[in-house]
């Protein structure tokens, strides 16, 4: 029997969702979660997967259709399968969207928004300003997301940024994977006269838990100074919601310098047998997002939501990871940690690489990105020192993190004051001044300092 592709329910706000993009055609073979379509609602927009093996059978809610949740969207299954259609029987209406939003031709499949809930911030920090043209095959890889594989295996090999940038990808986009780059790493000359070399006095100095995103490329056509792109449902999510969560919270933000330099000892210890025995990075967001689980147990308010005329305070501890994306568009995905505080260090760094990693290849789970009680974004990684992020609502408060960096400090030894080369980085929270006052904020942010800069818990 034929398996249905159903509009998915995607939070308790949410009753009906439009069709945006097909992605497959009635008779084209698909894989077990392979993206067939991309749906849209007023907070979020989606990529649905294959719910088997098979081929699309057909397609019964067209493009720009808006149905409610629940409703049958297509079949998957085998050629001659029997199809019974077991939902309530849905009218589709015929979304009446802003032109300014249509795009003037077929787009790329887009990626999922940046949440169910309003958005976090960090945008101004964490995604280029500027707009990209769509994404077209066999382009370098410099016009796409590098995966934390490539990267590492090009940071190895001492691959410099512009000649991984040249490479053709074959991967999704034209991304460059793994085997793009290890076919191009064995005809490539060992030492050639124009390869400029890594100092060695790169490898002491901390380094950012994610890769950066190559700049997005944009042609201008001949004899144009400027050039118009209809604004996608992902931006204008993230329009509508920045400017909802500003109009719905007292924004206040908070700073507190941290010492990492306990946290940099275990990392120096302990990252190359952890990068061998988990295949991923030790990084700062990982400390981070231990120290936050375990402080939200200790502040209730800043774990809680209000809801009309209610504080709702929430026992279960969910952390979002903001995740900047480049391809197809620049925006911003925050992939949820469900019950953060119950893992340990490996736990954490594994669930943030394997959530950023699908976040940025879209492969993110709609229900993944919903549910989070407090937001941790990090425009640090891109070498930003101090950030004021916008609330992810119905959240009350967001963790931005800001650079790292080795810097003199004054510290106090047995014979006195001595000067000192320490890893320092600046944490700011923006929190919902409605239901966290000042005092409630700072002592959150004493807890989390003291948690990070003594930090001995085990990996």
């Amino acid at each position: 029997m034929a398996h249905e592709v159903m509009m998915p329910k995607m939070g308790e706000s949410i009753a009906e969702g439009t069709v945006v993009k097909w992605l497959k055609a009635p008779g084209d073979a698909v894989q077990k979660d392979e993206n067939l379509l991309l749906i849209s609602t007023d907070k979020v927009e989606a990529e649905i997967p294959a719910p088997d093996n098979g081929i699309l059978l057909d397609i019964l809610v067209t493009e720009g259709e808006t149905v409610a949740v629940g409703t049958v969207l297509g079949h998957v299954g085998k050629q001659g399968d029997k199809i019974v259609d077991s939902s309530p029987k849905q009218t589709p209406t015929t979304a009446q969207p802003d032109p300014a939003q249509q795009p003037q031709e077929p787009a790329p499949a887009s990626t999922v928004s940046p949440s169910q809930q309003p958005l976090p911030a960090a945008t101004s920090a964490a995604a280029p300003a500027s707009t990209p043209t769509a994404a077209q095959p066999q382009q370098p890889s410099g016009h796409g997301f590098i995966s934390p594989l490539v990267r590492r295996i090009a940071t190895e090999h001492r691959l410099p940024e512009y000649e991984l940038a040249a490479i053709a990808g074959t991967g999704q986009g034209g991304r460059v994977t793994k085997k793009d780059l290890l076919a191009y790493l064995q005809q490539r000359p060992q030492t050639p006269a124009s390869q400029p070399q890594i100092p060695p006095a790169a490898a002491a100095t901390p380094q950012p838990s994610a890769a950066v995103t190559p700049a997005v490329q944009l042609q201008f056509d001949a004899g144009k100074t400027e050039k118009q792109q209809p604004i996608t449902p992902m931006r204008r999510a993230i329009m509508d919601n920045m400017i909802a969560s500003k109009q719905t919270s007292a924004h206040v933000t908070t700073f507190f310098e941290i010492d990492y330099t306990a946290i940099e000892a275990i990392r120096n210890k302990h990252k190359a047998s952890f990068r061998a025995q988990e295949g991923v990075s030790l990084t700062y967001t990982a400390f981070l997002a231990a120290a936050v689980s375990q402080c939200l147990k200790r502040h209730p308010y800043i774990n809680a939501r209000l809801q009309q005329d209610k504080i709702v305070f929430q026992q279960e501890i969910h952390v979002g990871i903001a995740v900047a994306i480049q391809d197809p568009e620049p925006g911003l995905l925050v992939p949820v940690i469900r019950h953060a505080d119950r893992m340990n260090l490996r736990g954490l760094a594994r669930s943030i690489a394997d959530l950023a990693q699908r976040s940025r290849t879209r492969r993110i789970a709609p229900d993944e990105l919903f549910g989070g009680t407090f937001t941790i974004s990090n425009p640090g990684s891109y070498g930003g020192r101090i950030v004021t992020p916008i609330i992810n609502q119905p959240q009350v408060a967001i963790l931005g993190v800001g650079s790292i960096e080795r810097r003199p400090k004054v510290v106090q030894t047995a014979e006195g004051e001595a000067l000192a080369i320490s890893t320092m980085g600046l944490l700011s929270l923006s929190f919902d001044h409605r239901l966290v006052d000042g005092v409630t904020a700072d002592a959150f942010m004493a807890d989390l300092k003291q948690t990070l800069e003594t930090y001995n818990g085990e990996l």
